[in-house]
């Protein structure tokens, strides 16, 4: 019996070493789990945006690389094209018929990229074009600062991406003039 003065004390006896680690791992590992989440995630993030941003910038170069490319491609193309055109327009002028040029050069302009087509003289008047307002003036007047003196074709560029031929049109003792025309190059298509 206990008398009433009697104070009962209660022993508690300590947690085990395992309760004691499970109460503070478990809340420990949880934070240090969703730490390590948020980490990953904007540092991903982080990553992602720099990835884009350098993708975004190696992409435009890698095309503006091909789309160089292809316009080289074309004005190659352009100069292979260029003497077998001078010879047919060559063998025309020597026998004085301008008007079969003048239908060559119709034909031409109707191929896309083709501009106005012209065949100036020596003296640099221009005798067949596809633009008619052309007929009778003058090359220089047209673009000044351009030399129709070649003996070999040359390319100059415009702008738009435009470029501007001259073919010398070769006789049998030099130069009976020149075919000129301006020609926009074909640009690849952007995603």
């Amino acid at each position: 019996m206990n008398s009433s003065g009697d104070v009962q004390t209660v022993s508690t006896a300590k947690p085990s070493f395992w309760k004691r680690f499970l109460r503070i791992g478990i809340p420990v590992l949880i934070l240090l789990l969703c730490g390590g989440i948020f980490i990953v995630y904007f540092l991903g993030q982080y990553q992602l945006r720099n990835a884009t941003e350098r993708f975004s910038v190696e992409k435009r170069q890698l095309l503006e690389k091909a789309s160089l490319s292809c316009i080289d491609i074309q004005r190659q193309d352009i100069s292979l094209f260029a003497l077998p055109l001078a010879w047919s327009v060559r063998k025309e002028v020597m026998q004085g018929n301008y008007a079969q040029v003048d239908e060559y050069f119709s034909e031409l302009v109707k191929i896309r990229g083709f501009g106005v087509i012209m065949l100036v003289e020596p003296a640099g008047n221009i005798r067949v074009s596809t633009d008619r307002r052309l007929l009778g003036s003058t090359f220089t007047s047209q673009y000044p600062g351009l030399s129709l003196d070649v003996q070999q074709p040359v390319t100059y560029p415009l702008r738009d991406g435009k470029s501007l031929f001259i073919l010398p049109v070769m006789g049998l003792n030099g130069r009976i003039g020149a075919i000129t025309f301006d020609y926009s190059y074909k640009r690849l298509p952007q995603p």
